[in-house]
């Protein structure tokens, strides 16, 4: 049934995660005047627009790859639905925990450089994923009630 509402939920919170993956998510104003990039995979320091990296963000950097990724494979287990149920819960914790990660990045780091941080839109983008992937879930256990309630009558 990959042509159902939860799909497209699916596809949603796979989309908003594939974007975390390109741009900054966090903007860092240094007091010197410097400017200073999270990433997925990393802090930049953005000079003359060719970014150094001056921190690594390697535990973000999987987090959203792994979410990004089990949505998509959650997509197409629409005949597993018990499988299903189970990514997409996973992914959509997972996806809560990137959201926490980016929050703690933002704060400890921006306090270590002593810089302001100016959020982007894309900080939403994990909170508005794991809604996504909540709606999904409650499709996805709509479908195997129904499927269940088929099989009594019999």
């Amino acid at each position: 049934m990959i042509q159902r509402i939860q799909t497209v939920y699916l596809a949603f919170g796979a989309l908003l995660s594939g974007l975390l993956l390109s741009g900054p998510i966090v903007k860092f104003f240094g007091p010197a005047g410097e400017d200073y990039l999270l990433m997925y995979n990393g802090i930049f320091l953005s000079e003359n627009n060719n970014p150094v990296l001056a921190e690594r963000s390697i535990p973000l950097a999987i987090l959203i790859i792994a979410v990004t990724l089990l949505y998509i494979v959650s997509i197409f287990l629409f005949k597993n639905r018990r499988l299903q149920i189970r990514l997409t819960v996973f992914s959509t914790l997972l996806n809560i925990g990137s959201f926490l990660l980016i929050i703690y990045y933002a704060f400890i780091s921006g306090k270590n450089i002593e810089a302001e941080v100016i959020f982007s839109i894309k900080m939403v983008f994990p909170l508005a994923g794991s809604i996504a992937g909540y709606l999904a879930f409650r499709g996805i256990l709509k479908d195997e009630l129904l499927v269940k309630s088929y099989d009594r009558i019999r």
